[in-house]
């Protein structure tokens, strides 16, 4: 892709933000073309003092008094209308960040769950916090100073041209060397941009996976190694960052260099011309300042290419992430029906990537009120077949029906609502137990809340903790048990009363007392409620009104436990070999 194409591409992800702001920013504007009009003119001022009060038979110390005033009257107004303009500009580029990352989170949260199974935890951190401050630099920085830089450039020119058109024009030849510089490093800068943002996402995606798992990286005793690749994805890092860097002191040392031969040849060829009368003193002095200004603009603008090509490149990833779009959909119009309970799978496949089916042809009717356990090998398809019942993802091929009604069909939020799944991996986020069981919706009353987990037996150790049900957990609740806070998750899941409740293995980490708790929850809640259950473990299933045993994605048995161990087929085996434990005593 070119860059022009890819400019183009940065300001139509930009330009809505842009427009917000449009008033602010045309201000900004307008304090540009004011600051650069008063700093060209302070040369044209000096050149006007040497000429007209210094260099003359009769010198005029009075006037020259006045004009020194008005140089430093002329310096103190546009450092503080800079001041303000640059006060301006970071108000309107941290808002447009403020923006741009508040939609990006909102996408997100829409997008399906497979867009997570296929993206890093840190490139997603990237994308919404890296990249957006290239954006914001974009704005603070880009913005005003290009714009600065050719406004000056143009205005120079002018001056110059205006001054004496000879000696303007021998300046003027030392552009295209200055611009074949700069054009010839860009491309080498565009590739090294792109390749420092790839490296860096890795490095973020490394460091946030190694925090997620810490206690296994202490457990296994791989923190040297863990160490030595984080200090390879470092160098990597920093290799590419210490190129882009020589690049930039090259392309900026150039382009002093050409303005410092510049203005060495100004001298002897102006001087020469002062000698003989063919330009005044001023008009040298006032040329000598200008190109000093001239190759300034040049410099600048040069050295706003990295940001240039940073915000293109973050702006490129923000606009792919908000073009992805989710996969589970909802139907405009949509309706839920009369909330039952009842679930039926119709020849139900399910593929995550096309040709490695992992259900096939899934037969099964759950009714209203029914306890039914799903047991099987690792990888049989159990998790699927909640996932599909959840809506996560969408069947390849069948239907997943509830209450008569394809769940394609149903509100996302009433589908949400009269489902709930409590998961072995436990999610609690920072803030007090009472608003991570509510999760953080205020409307809900806090004798909810309590009853919940009364219900379920969490109120004897939540009113042990120190503030009870106000007292602050850390992330991911790490000052809890696993049975602590798996508690605190089926309690969140009753909150809300959901008329089909899946159990994903929720009793997997938990110490038999804790286990046992849960199952009599388990027999109080489930009264009223279809409940679906994945377990490993024998007493998690056995009092299930049925069982469903899966093996490779496809049902191979269905009975309650009786009936399927007298069978002495696939559940005895399992049985047999340990995969369905008996409960420890």
């Amino acid at each position: 892709m070119s860059t022009q194409l890819q400019s183009q591409g940065a300001l139509r992800t930009l330009l809505p933000y842009m427009r917000i702001y449009r008033a602010r920013l045309a201000l900004v504007l307008c304090l540009v073309i004011t600051v650069v009009l008063i700093d060209l003119a302070q040369p044209y001022l000096v050149k006007e003092a040497i000429d007209r009060y210094l260099v003359v038979p009769n010198p005029n110390a009075e006037a020259i008094f006045w004009m020194a005033a008005g140089y430093l009257g002329m310096s103190l107004l546009s450092f503080g209308l800079t001041y303000y303009q640059d006060i301006l500009l970071q108000y309107a580029g941290q808002a447009i960040v403020r923006s741009i990352r508040v939609d990006l989170f909102k996408h997100i949260q829409k997008l399906s769950l497979r867009y997570f199974d296929q993206h890093s935890a840190g490139s997603i951190i990237t994308n919404v916090v890296n990249d957006t401050e290239s954006i914001n630099n974009f704005f603070t920085q880009f913005l005003p100073n290009t714009l600065r830089g050719c406004l000056s450039l143009i205005l120079i020119m002018f001056f110059m041209l205006r001054l004496d058109i000879p000696i303007a024009l021998y300046c003027f030849l030392l552009i295209p060397i200055v611009l074949i510089i700069s054009l010839s490093l860009r491309r080498i800068l565009s590739k090294t941009y792109r390749e420092i943002r790839s490296r860096l996402s890795a490095t973020i995606a490394f460091l946030a996976e190694n925090l997620t798992g810490m206690a296994i990286v202490q457990i296994f005793n791989q923190e040297a190694k863990q160490q030595r690749k984080f200090d390879e994805k470092n160098k990597a890092l920093l290799d590419a960052t210490i190129f882009e860097n020589r690049i930039n002191v090259l392309l900026n040392n150039l382009t002093e260099l050409v303005g410092d031969l510049g203005v060495a040849a100004l001298v002897w060829f102006g001087g020469r011309a002062v000698i003989h009368g063919a330009v005044s003193f001023g008009v040298l002095y006032a040329f000598v300042g200008y190109v000093r200004r001239f190759f300034q603009p040049i410099n600048i603008i040069t050295q706003q290419f990295n940001v240039l090509q940073s915000s293109i490149v973050a702006s490129e990833r923000i606009a792919r992430t908000l073009q992805e779009q989710p996969e589970i959909r909802e139907l405009p119009g949509a309706l839920a029906p009369s909330v039952h309970g009842r679930v039926r799978f119709e020849q139900v496949s399910l593929a995550y990537r096309p040709g490695h089916p992992v259900l096939n042809k899934i037969q099964l009717a759950i009714q209203a009120g029914e306890r039914v356990g799903f047991v099987g090998a690792s990888g049989a398809g159990k998790s699927s077949l909640m996932n599909l019942v959840t809506r996560f993802y969408d069947v390849t091929a069948g239907v997943v029906v509830i209450d008569g009604k394809d769940v394609r069909e149903w509100p996302l939020d009433a589908l949400r609502q009269t489902v709930g799944i409590v998961q072995q991996d436990v999610t609690l986020f920072s803030g007090t137990i009472i608003d991570n069981i509510r999760f953080f919706r205020e409307e809900i009353p806090a004798e909810r809340v309590k009853e919940a987990c009364r219900l379920i037996g969490a109120e004897p150790f939540i009113l042990k903790q120190p503030k009870g049900y106000d007292t602050m957990l850390s992330e991911r609740g790490s000052t809890l048990s696993s049975g602590e806070r798996q508690l605190l998750s089926f309690a969140r899941v009753l909150v809300f009363d959901p008329k089909i409740l899946i159990l994903d293995e929720a009793t997997a980490s938990l110490d038999s007392n804790t286990e046992a708790v849960l199952q009599a929850a388990i027999h109080r809640v489930s009264q009223g409620r279809t409940l679906m259950v994945i377990a490993h473990r024998l007493s998690t299933v056995q009092e299930m009104d049925a069982i469903v045993v899966l093996d490779q994605g496809k049902i191979v048995e269905t009975g309650n436990h009786h009936e399927l161990l007298q069978r002495q087929g696939y559940y005895w085996r399992l049985h047999q070999s340990g995969i369905l434990l008996e409960e420890a005593v």
